[in-house]
């Protein structure tokens, strides 16, 4: 047996040896959680770690790590020589495994699970005998085990040697077995020639010369757990860190965000640095960390073909963890941030997806940061005149102490030259004292006239307090939220943060607190010139009371004032509540200001009330950044607390890691709003994606379009295509070129690489002939390839998914095989399929063969996306691609005719 044999007959005798033994010592502890208690049945490191417990301890304690062991005991066997020239062998684990194997094992999470990313004949520092060395690498196996048959076996093992070359084991059993040669029966003297030329027949079925290139089956992500090296690196970076990774279709951006997302929330021993643990307790609990997390997916497909790709990677992954933008903006728009209106809110917006057209029509990335900074701009200059106006009417006020009061906050306010931002709440830090003082004085005279009031009332009619309470708790039960905005509360006319659930209390007191309410909202709105509307609760409770039941005309008028006094001392005794408060109403104004809105909007908004989603983002941007500033000053200030609502709400968008997958299908301000979610303590960000698949008019179009998003964002790149084989990565190339943005990437180094080129077909008018172009391209596949793969079929438009489905059914019925229509984008279909989709659903999702029909029509339905389109439809092909258009050959695209050809008949 030659060195190469050697090599490769140890590697397969050990890995299938640490397979069954690691299998065996799983399931044996396995076992014992099965007759544990279910407190401990249910620990598990990533929701439960324990500080402080040896390695042993969580390591029982980590269920759901043995788990994934049972499916996968072992991912690599490395084998290497350390400094003295001794020979040695490490194999990785998906997570730690079981104590007693008799094997050097790491996790494929631990500083050691590095070294199955590294290349034969490079060195590694690591840990033997008690000490680090630079070992170098003298073969790397890479292990996919299944049980079959009660026996553990590795498909597919691909053994990477120094010195030798890359082979490709189908079955690592079989190998191991030797010749399937039964030599009884056969005469003697035809034996030793028969046998030979089938030990060699056989020999070429058991070890194939290189890299299998690996099939596309079902819908599985080609996820491969050991990435190359690059990526290895990209997925280990601190926590803490931001990043782009960027690169053509199928070089495994998804895979490293899975795989870096895997290795985060892991909190077993030896998997993050000691720097990122502490990182992570600074930004909340341990125990909140593995949860802690959220990734953004621009489809519903995407989403759930992602989500069964966490849970294979054992991340426990559910609809709070991955999000489409288009649900998360209206969740919290609406629930957290008080932008749109709800039952019982009202004075907000309504989001209307048909009034976009009133904007201007301003799609690049640079336009939404110009938008954004100029409705910024308008609001801290337009919030800095409102306050200084403030100021100036407590200065005019005829008390002495409110005066001088109204002086101090000038002064602070002209300190701020360049105008107010959120450092403001900082700078009032220096009159608090004096502000609660005022305020507390002010209150206790304006309840002077409601108080006398009420004692006049009692003595008429002892039971006035409750007969009060209960027709205002009546009032409030049949408005149910449809108040006027006119008479909704004002944020400073009361001193708590909430007071709704105090209004709609029982008991003299709460009646009390509401009869002072009603009488503030009536002397407010009578000071204003205004009347109350008419079905508001303030009116019908006025016309409860009747007139001689309410204060004199000059005792509203004092009332008024001193409510005008009030609110104003409380805009600066609260002014992050002021600030947030201000962000809808401000934004009314910037829409309809006459020096302004002619850039951005073509007329005004139908409705004071109606948003379009493009506003809707801004707002949610401006909000979430604001608050943050507003949280950090708030932080700088000792015994501050700030206001209970939004800015808390903010806090509790917080997540320790956001993620972004096909980050070009998002707007610049929606990936602004998503790095504004990051957790302030570690800024962890991590988008992935390729400006080429681009399938939004307001996608994020450069690279430098980041750097307004965050200067930290550390750009990296993947260039290698471990999908398409090579002639589909030339025609990706060369589709990439037609819009001028061309697109290099490299083939793996497959064995079987170079492909087949792909086919396309013209004046395919009708559904029916479609059909049959597509039947007779597919039987030509089940012809090479003995069987039917995974198929996709992509349409322009969501009504032709059900009649392509139907036309092909009929087509397909011969040989007995089916198309299903995957609708609406909500469905992945059935892997034994062929899946009907609608192109705008498919992105991050890979077939073994695919087609795109009546790409004519998306030329001239989407002049400016439709080398996009292509560029996606194509790339969602691994082997086999084929194209059809209604009519001729578009101009635009009969550059690409080299590389097609009309069937894939076998001569």
């Amino acid at each position: 047996m030659d060195d190469r044999s050697e090599i490769i007959a140890k590697s397969a005798h050990d890995s299938i040896d640490c397979l069954e033994v690691v299998a065996e010592k799983v399931e044996s502890e396995l076992s014992g959680f099965r007759s544990a208690s279910p407190y401990l049945a249910s620990g598990n490191i990533f929701t439960s770690p324990k500080q402080g417990t040896s390695l042993g301890e969580i390591r029982a304690a980590n269920k759901g790590d043995l788990e994934r062991l049972r499916w996968e005991p072992i991912l690599a066997r490395v084998e290497y020589e350390d400094e003295d020239g001794n020979p040695g062998a490490i194999f990785i684990a998906p997570a730690a495994a079981p104590a007693g194997t008799g094997w050097k094992i790491a996790s494929l999470n631990a500083e050691a699970g590095r070294i199955a990313s590294r290349r034969p004949g490079t060195e590694f520092s690591l840990k033997v005998g008690g000490k680090e060395q630079d070992v170098l690498i003298k073969s790397v196996t890479k292990i996919y085990p299944r049980r079959k048959q009660g026996d553990w076996d590795s498909f597919d093992t691909i053994i990477s040697m120094d010195g030798y070359g890359n082979v490709t084991i189908p079955s690592l059993r079989q190998w191991l077995g030797g010749s399937v040669v039964d030599p009884n029966g056969v005469e003697e003297e035809e034996i030793d020639l028969l046998a030979k030329l089938l030990a060699e027949e056989d020999e070429e079925h058991r070890l194939i010369e290189g890299i299998s290139r690996p099939r596309v089956e079902g819908f599985a992500l080609r996820q491969e757990r050991l990435v190359d090296e690059y990526q290895d690196e990209i997925y280990r970076l601190p926590i803490n860190t931001q990043l782009f990774l960027s690169g053509p279709p199928g070089t495994g951006k998804t895979t490293t965000l899975i795989r870096r997302l895997g290795q985060k929330v892991d909190l077993s021993e030896g998997s993050l640095s000691e720097a990122e643990r502490s990182a992570i307790e600074i930004a909340g609990p341990l125990s909140d960390h593995a949860r802690s997390w959220m990734m953004f997916s621009p489809t519903e497909l995407l989403k759930q073909y992602v989500t069964r790709n966490f849970n294979n990677e054992g991340i426990p992954a559910t609809d709070e963890n991955i999000k489409t933008w288009d649900e998360y903006r209206d969740q919290i728009a609406r629930e957290h941030l008080d932008l749109l209106n709800t039952t019982s809110k009202r004075g907000l917006f309504v989001l209307r997806e048909e009034n976009s057209r009133y904007l201007v029509d301003k799609r690049r990335s640079s336009d939404d940061s110009v938008w954004y900074d100029s409705f910024i701009s308008y609001f801290w200059n337009a919030l800095t005149e409102e306050l200084n106006g403030e100021a100036s009417a407590l200065q005019r006020s005829s008390s002495p102490e409110v005066m001088e009061l109204g002086k101090k906050i000038a002064n602070i306010l002209s300190a701020r030259r360049g105008g107010v931002d959120a450092r403001i709440i900082e700078d009032m830090l220096q009159i608090r004292e004096e502000l609660t003082r005022q305020l507390t004085q002010l209150r206790g005279q304006f309840s002077k006239i409601p108080t006398q009031l009420v004692n006049r009332l009692l003595k008429d009619n002892e039971n006035f307090l409750t007969d009060f309470g209960k027709q205002a708790t009546d009032f409030r039960r049949q408005l149910s939220g449809d108040e006027s905005p006119e008479d909704s509360d004002e944020p400073f006319d009361d001193d708590e943060d909430d007071d709704r659930g105090r209004l709609t209390a029982q008991g003299r007191r709460a009646a009390l607190a509401q009869f002072e309410k009603v009488l503030r909202t009536l002397a407010n709105a009578k000071a204003r010139g205004r009347k109350l509307g008419s079905t508001s609760f303030a009116a019908r409770m006025v016309d409860w009371l009747t007139d001689a039941n309410l204060p004199t005309p000059e005792q509203l008028k004092q009332l008024a004032q001193i409510s005008a006094t009030q609110r104003a001392i409380r805009k600066f005794l609260r002014l992050d509540r002021v600030i947030l408060h201000s962000i809808v109403v401000k934004f009314r104004a910037f829409r309809t200001d006459p020096a302004l809105a002619g850039e951005w909007y073509l007329e005004k908004p139908p409705a004071p009330s109606s948003i379009c989603w493009r506003e809707l983002d801004l707002l949610i941007l401006a909000t979430l950044r604001i608050g943050r500033e507003l949280n950090r000053s708030s932080d700088r200030v000792r015994d501050y607390e700030p206001s209970q609502g939004i800015l808390s709400n903010i806090k509790g968008l917080y997540k320790n890691q956001i993620l972004v997958d096909e980050v070009t299908d998002f707007s610049l301000i929606q990936l602004a709003i998503m790095r504004e979610l990051a957790n302030p303590a570690l800024n962890s960000f991590f988008v992935c994606g390729d400006f080429n698949q681009r399938l939004t008019e307001w996608g994020i179009r450069t690279d430098k379009d980041f750097d307004w998003i965050s200067s930290q964002i550390r750009r990296y790149s993947v260039k290698i295509s471990y999908r398409q084989t090579r002639k589909l990565v030339e025609l990706a190339g060369a589709v990439s070129s037609i819009d001028g943005h061309s697109e290099e990437f490299t083939p793996a180094d497959f064995n079987d690489i170079e492909g087949i080129a792909p086919v396309w077909g013209e004046g395919l008018k009708s559904v029916s002939a479609k059909a049959a172009w597509l039947a007779d391209r597919m039987r030509e596949i089940e012809t090479r390839e003995g069987r039917l793969p995974s198929i996709a079929v992509l349409v322009n438009s969501e009504d032709q998914v059900e009649p392509l489905t139907q036309a092909l059914n009929a087509a397909l019925i011969e040989i007995n095989y089916k198309a299903e229509a995957c609708k609406d984008g909500k469905s992945l279909g059935s892997k034994e399929t062929v899946r009907v989709f609608d192109i705008k659903h498919i992105k991050g999702l890979e077939f073994e063969a695919a087609f795109f029909v009546d790409m004519d029509a998306l030329v001239d339905a989407k002049p400016d996306l439709h080398g996009k389109y292509l560029y996606v439809g194509s790339t969602r092909a691994a082997t086999y691609f084929g194209l059809t258009f209604r009519q001729e050959i578009p101009p635009q695209l009969q550059i690409l005719e080299k590389h097609f050809q009309p069937g894939w008949g076998v001569s």
